[in-house]
């Protein structure tokens, strides 16, 4: 029931930080605990990899292939760009339309917590539980700030974050702006993907103290235990290959070559995509 789509952002609305600090990189490795340990020396599974750019108040996200997606975070005009150059289709989300599915979806689990705790059937207690607790996380949370480890702790929830001080102090809002946004466009994006409130805790806590994450391990006790670690690489400033991936992607965008739709139909046009890869 609690499958995860885990994007890159594991991981704001409008970037206020100076030219020099919309200029830096993350790459960021998403992995999970070896489902065959005898085949890989023990080694986690990585379940998908992504390149973050910073540039010129927007951000660029990509996975490469097989997923083959962009994504362009343009806060000034309170919206997104998506794009998957696979299947040449794009679409535009406002900050807007995000937050009314957000709404949305947030009523619908409500209403269903509800109807499970009137049927009081076996089992429900273990649905309503989890179901509440990403709609309104609680934590306790620790920090040492020698070893600037955080960690967020809950019964069935827990982050545990080795955090760094930035090059850069204004990177720290820029990236955890995008970092917010990006996880609530994950949720309105992938079905069956984790409420964004638990995240956007953990980011309030990085953002108080001016840091950003370099590894974020999640660990979850839904219907089943799972666990999570995202690797985020920092460089706070962009190379030429960068440049010339942003350069391209923009000129995609300003093509003729990607069919515009509706932010629904590209979600199902994507997860079709996704069911038959699966297959």
């Amino acid at each position: 029931m609690f499958r995860v789509t885990m994007l890159a952002g594991l991981l704001g609305i409008v970037l206020t930080c100076d030219a020099d600090a919309q200029q830096f990189r993350v790459f960021t490795e998403v992995t999970q605990p070896s489902t065959d340990p005898a085949s890989n020396d023990g080694r986690p599974d990585v379940i998908a990899r992504s390149l973050t750019l910073f540039h010129a108040g927007k951000v660029f996200d990509w996975l490469p292939p097989p997923i083959g997606e962009v994504t362009v975070f343009e806060p000034a005009h309170r919206r997104f760009k998506i794009f998957n150059g696979r299947k040449l289709v794009a679409t535009t989300v406002t900050f807007d339309e995000i937050e009314r599915l957000l709404v949305t979806a947030r009523d619908e689990t409500h209403n269903y917590a509800r109807q499970l705790e009137v049927r009081d059937e076996p089992g429900s207690k273990s649905i309503i539980e989890p179901l509440r607790f990403q709609l309104d996380p609680k934590f306790t949370e620790q920090f040492d700030p020698t070893s600037r480890r955080l960690a967020l702790r809950s019964p069935r929830f827990a982050y545990s974050v080795d955090c760094a001080i930035p090059a850069v102090p204004e990177a720290s809002d820029a990236y955890l702006s995008y970092a917010d946004w990006a996880s609530r466009l994950n949720y309105v994006l992938h079905p069956r993907s984790l409420f964004p409130a638990p995240r956007l805790k953990l980011n309030e806590s990085l953002r108080a103290r001016g840091l950003v994450p370099v590894n974020v391990e999640l660990r979850v006790r839904f219907d089943k235990p799972l666990q999570w670690n995202a690797g985020h690489r920092f460089s706070w400033k962009l190379e030429d290959g960068d440049r010339q991936h942003i350069h391209h992607w923009e000129t995609v965008l300003r093509s003729d070559s990607l069919e515009w739709m509706t932010f629904r139909e590209y979600q199902r046009v994507i997860l079709r995509a996704s069911s038959q890869v699966k297959r």
